[in-house]
């Protein structure tokens, strides 16, 4: 049961089914807010999602209350870039072959405090924002970040206009992914990309974790992806899938870690505790392992790294 929080319920945004299976019935284990919601599948192409689900404005006022807003990394020493890379690479961090990747007019769908804009500023790339949480889009905009509030929808931009969109970590958020990726490839230009990453919804961490798993994330996470149905979203939307692998980042495995020893409870937050977990040492110890679980089990990481090309 929720307690004050406007719902709506929803047919599958991939096929329109009703028709669905319950998974389960979770709460927040990340902020500790008590309400219930179910985790359904639909019983046609199977798609899982959550259902019902807090409105849109809803969703707002919860992303303001709950969702911080982190301090960026300064930029380091050019002689120290090296280390940076490697150690983003041991933790599972793609944010550097995103940044290598993209080029000229780049638009970061959710970009939150702007962890790829700055840097793809940096490269020469032009580089727009959107970002629901008002928060965000304030400390991007203090940083010279060219940001709006709001959905890809309201993007003030024609078509054809862009290069490269990224998403990350935001597919999952949004009320229509398959409205999200037609809106995309309308801003699109021919042979432009798409950078997709999401919670992998057969990765080994959900198999581990089961109902504390982080992809959850209830109830700001609407939906979890496979490799096959973000395949038929992006087919869907007309768009092409040229690269798919999955890889497991650091943090994905301690907010699972702290869901399961800490979620549950509204007296504590769990993504505050348990600081031990998000120390240098920890995740030092703890990515080899995590490196070897992406090496022999292939297609199992737990994040989905897509990229899509308009054809």
């Amino acid at each position: 049961m929720t307690t004050g929080v406007e719902l709506e319920t929803v047919s599958c945004d991939l096929c329109g089914e009703r028709a669905a299976a319950t998974l389960f019935v979770g709460t927040d284990l990340r902020f500790g807010r008590p309400d219930q919601y179910p985790i359904v599948q639909c019983m046609s192409c199977g798609l899982v999602r959550l259902n019902p689900r807090p409105t849109r404005d809803a969703l707002d006022d919860l992303y303001e209350r709950d969702y911080p807003v982190p301090v960026l990394d300064q930029p380091g020493s050019r002689r120290w870039e090296g280390v940076r890379r490697l150690w983003h690479a041991v933790m599972g961090n793609y944010s550097d072959r995103v940044i290598a990747r993209a080029y000229g007019r780049v638009l970061d769908v959710g970009c939150g405090y702007g962890k790829f804009l700055l840097p793809l500023k940096e490269k020469g790339c032009e580089v727009y924002g959107l970002e629901v949480n008002p928060r965000c889009v304030a400390f991007c905009r203090s940083a010279g970040l060219t940001v709006s509030s709001g959905a890809i929808e309201q993007a003030d931009l024609g078509d054809a206009s862009l290069d490269c969109v990224i998403l990350s970590q935001v597919l999952e958020h949004v009320g229509s992914p398959t409205q999200t990726l037609k809106e995309i490839h309308r801003l699109l230009k021919p042979g432009g990309r798409v950078f997709v990453f999401c919670p992998n919804g057969e990765g080994y961490l959900r198999d581990l974790f089961g109902r504390t798993w982080h992809g959850w994330h209830i109830p700001f996470h609407l939906y979890v992806f496979t490799v096959r149905t973000l395949g038929r979203l992006a087919e869907e939307a007309s768009f092409r899938v040229a690269r798919v692998r999955t890889v497991t980042p650091d943090d994905f495995f301690t907010t699972s870690l702290k869901s399961y020893l800490f979620g549950g409870r509204t007296d504590v937050r769990a993504v505050t505790r348990g600081r031990i977990l998000d120390s240098a040492i920890f995740r030092a110890l703890a990515c080899p392992w995590l490196r070897l679980a992406d090496l022999v089990l292939p297609g199992k990481g737990d994040c989905l790294d897509v990229e899509l090309v308009k054809a």
